[in-house]
């Protein structure tokens, strides 16, 4: 039996495949498609559930993009 970190990463294994159904019969479907988004592009964005660091590094990655973006719109307007 494969390690639930493992199964956590972004891909479409067991448990997430699982926790999209819940999700999606408990009437929390907005949380079922950030989980089907995370699936889907979570390599891509280096985000990965099972390796609990690399959610420090993406708030990071996202408090910093903001913050540039809403410099740029100050200068801007």
């Amino acid at each position: 039996m494969h390690d639930i970190k493992q199964q956590l990463a972004p891909g479409w294994s067991g448990v997430n495949i699982g926790l999209i159904v819940l999700l999606f019969m408990f009437t929390a479907w907005p949380l079922a498609l950030v989980m089907i988004a995370y699936v889907v592009w979570g390599e891509k964005l280096g985000l990965n559930l099972g390796r609990p660091e690399t959610l420090s590094v993406f708030g990071r990655r996202v408090s910093t993009a903001f913050k540039a973006g809403l410099d740029s719109f100050s200068r801007h307007s």
